[in-house]
């Protein structure tokens, strides 16, 4: 998977504050607020719910705020969510799903409860997006994988460094790397590639440490790979940035 999208820094900056990644899970009790791309979810009939120390979210309204279009496929029992990019299918009670037609384990049971729809956190991090639960706040959060590129290069573009660090660092990262460092890397790039407009595409794939974002960031210049990688936890493990070359007109 997936989305590709634009953002300016302005835009970017504002969401900075929104995302807080999780560090623990716990089996705390009712009123857990979803935020999904920094925005908090509002629930009609239903609300998410702890099995054991699952938490178990509607589907429904979260689908349509990730641009889902919803069915039921009667014939085969298959729920189907559709946007411009990606089918995915899943049956209920079951812990895999496919996405354009590959095949994705996740970790815990999809539940029909009183006609609706309930998935595990472990679903949406299925799809590669990002995933965490703060047991402080008895929040989840879930953020598409562009918003969460721009939010991490937005800081670096801010010179945000420490804040960087201190948010969003695992402790080994935290260690690896100094701030002088990450500074003057994107200094490095930053500088003869001109202005920084924004993050122009991202894809994301996930593996058992957790998730990879590889971006493409456009200067007013010239364009950079980016790459993150996060662990389990959404804390940045590994962070990478180069020059592209310049296409010639």
């Amino acid at each position: 998977m997936r989305r590709i999208s634009a953002f300016v820094l302005s835009i970017l900056l504002l969401m900075i504050g929104s995302w807080i990644p999780a560090r623990t899970v716990s089996s705390a009790a009712s009123n857990v607020n979803v935020i999904l791309n920094g925005q908090s979810l509002k629930f009609e009939d239903s609300a998410p719910y702890f099995s054991g120390s699952t938490v178990m979210i509607p589907l429904r309204e979260t689908a349509v705020a990730l641009k889902f279009i919803t069915s039921y496929q009667k014939a085969t029992d298959t729920i189907q969510l559709n946007s411009i990019q990606s089918t995915i299918a899943f049956k209920a009670g079951g812990q895999d799903l496919t996405n354009n037609g590959v095949k994705v384990t996740f970790k815990e049971n999809t539940v029909v409860r009183q006609d609706r729809v309930y998935v595990p956190l472990s679903f949406f991090a299925a799809l590669g997006l990002v995933t965490a639960y703060d047991a402080a706040t008895n929040q989840v959060e879930v953020y598409t994988p562009d918003v969460t590129a721009g939010v991490i290069v937005g800081l670096l573009a801010a010179g945000k460094y420490q804040e960087l660090e201190d948010r969003y660092f695992d402790p080994v990262m935290k260690r690896a790397i100094s701030i002088p460092v990450i500074q003057q890397t994107w200094e490095n790039i930053a500088a003869p590639a001109g202005n920084y407009l924004g993050v122009k595409t991202t894809v994301s794939s996930r593996n058992e440490e957790g998730i990879i974002l590889q971006s493409v960031l456009s200067f007013s210049e010239a364009e950079a790979s980016f790459e993150i990688r996060l662990n389990n936890s959404a804390e940045i493990t590994d962070l990478r940035i180069t020059p592209l070359p310049v296409k010639l007109p």
